[in-house]
């Protein structure tokens, strides 16, 4: 037998009839509910049902509070702030702040890991992989299961397979000890959102490309040079950056041709998927109507590909595009620089 449809709480009802309205009307009805279940109404609020935010969850609320509504509106979830401004402008300032945290706590009782929710999971990760395997198994296990698993793939294999161990076998420990640790948690999560971020190399070396793509051709070449004697991996890196596929796009003709003289049909037909508008407009503006239609049986012979490998592929025209730029067959015009005909 299937498992029986929850009851919705009246609550909930109340909530989403309520969110149907206008904010003016909503806080005049909400000035009159009684305090001892405004909570949970505004609670509910907040986490509302997907069952009561469209058209027919609606219609069964007009029915139940036989209400006629020519057209009813679809109940939406509401901001924070919004229901923190509703609950302002229905009990003041300082009832709703009290009614606000008295809200979150009945919140944290039931999610106790809460604020971490929200945390990136690379953050959570770094925090987290400190941590003892109790300790991490019994954070993961509170959290959203993708969220979850997002963690455990950035944690060391060995690590993941004790967390998971102690997973299997756990003992949730009694609430002040979830909150504790959330909390210690919660204080290193910002402790490490307020260290500044560190150097990223890659956004180094695209500086350094756009540098050289700025300057003469003289400066450009005496610098890769330079570089290539020094350290060869990161003059290549330098190189891909200065001319990437998505240059393509303003290639111009003649020498577009000279670029897909060195590249098969199938390996344009593959390195074209997902390729940005501009860019397959001006390869196949410069293909005969013969390759055109070649390589368009090719793409769709191809089928549909992981995108790791049609970079792959594009790697393979972008090798051709560099071999012609070395033997001074193609030169790319440079940034800001005028073409004349």
């Amino acid at each position: 037998m299937g498992s029986k449809k929850r009851e919705l709480t009246g609550a909930e009802r109340a909530a989403a009839f309520l969110l149907s309205m206008d904010k003016e009307a909503a806080a005049n009805v909400l000035k009159h509910i009684d305090e001892s279940v405004i909570v949970e109404v505004v609670e509910a609020m907040g986490h509302l049902n997907p069952a009561l935010a469209n058209t027919e969850g609606q219609r069964g609320l007009e029915r139940e509070f036989v209400r006629a509504i020519t057209r009813p509106q679809s109940s939406r979830v509401r901001s924070e702030a919004e229901l923190k401004r509703m609950l302002e402008q229905t009990l003041g300032s300082a009832q709703a702040a009290a009614l606000h945290d008295k809200i979150n706590q009945r919140l944290l009782h039931q999610r106790p890991f809460l604020p971490l929710e929200k945390r990136s999971a690379q953050d959570l990760a770094k925090v987290l992989g400190e941590e003892s395997p109790g300790v991490i198994a019994l954070t993961l296990a509170h959290l959203d299961p993708a969220q979850a698993a997002e963690v455990m793939a950035q944690l060391p294999a060995e690590q993941s397979l004790g967390v998971v161990q102690r997973m299997a076998g756990l003992v949730p420990p009694p609430f002040e000890t979830l909150s504790a640790i959330s909390k210690e948690l919660t204080r290193r999560l910002d402790a490490l959102a307020a260290l500044p971020a560190p150097p990223d190399p890659a956004r180094r070396l695209k500086t350094v490309a756009e540098i050289l793509t700025h300057s003469n051709p003289t400066v450009e070449k005496s610098v890769l040079d330079g570089l290539t004697a020094a350290d060869s991996a990161v003059a290549d890196s330098i190189r891909n950056l200065m001319f990437t596929w998505d240059d393509l796009a303003d290639v111009d003709k003649r020498n577009m041709q000279k670029i897909l003289a060195a590249v098969d049909t199938k390996t344009l037909a593959i390195a074209m998927k997902a390729s940005p508008p501009p860019v397959e407009a001006n390869i196949m503006g410069n293909l005969s109507q013969r390759v055109r239609e070649m390589v368009k049986d090719e793409r769709e012979l191809a089928g549909p590909m992981p995108m790791a490998e049609v970079l792959k592929v594009r790697e393979e025209v972008m090798k051709a595009v560099r071999t012609l730029m070395e033997s001074g067959d193609f030169k790319p015009a440079k940034a800001g620089e005028a073409l004349v005909t």
